[in-house]
């Protein structure tokens, strides 16, 4: 894994990562339709994800297959999304008003 992990360095990033993680894995052309992104981007965002060891790509033909790489900081990021969804469920009023 790249030592200047850039995972966070961009919304696109960040939602490629919360669509795998929901999915599991996608085809490039619902991943593109899902981010609302252009395919530009989406590939330019995948390929730096790929290089840091965070997403795998299969091709069967024309048909691209993008999932999340299985090792310890994929499984760290996982827990993470799952913290942060939860934190965006609480309502942090309760008490307060």
């Amino acid at each position: 894994m790249n030592e200047n992990l850039t995972l966070f360095s961009s919304k696109g990033k960040f939602k490629i990562l919360k669509i795998l993680l929901e999915e599991n894995e996608i085809n490039i052309s619902a991943l593109i339709r899902k981010t609302k992104m252009s395919y530009k981007f989406v590939e330019k965002y995948l390929l730096e994800l790929e290089k840091e060891g965070v997403i795998r790509q299969k091709r069967f033909g024309k048909i691209r297959i993008i999932s999340l790489e299985d090792n310890k900081f994929t499984r760290i990021l996982k827990d993470f999304f799952v913290a942060l969804e939860k934190v965006e469920k609480e309502d942090y009023t309760k008490g307060y008003i």
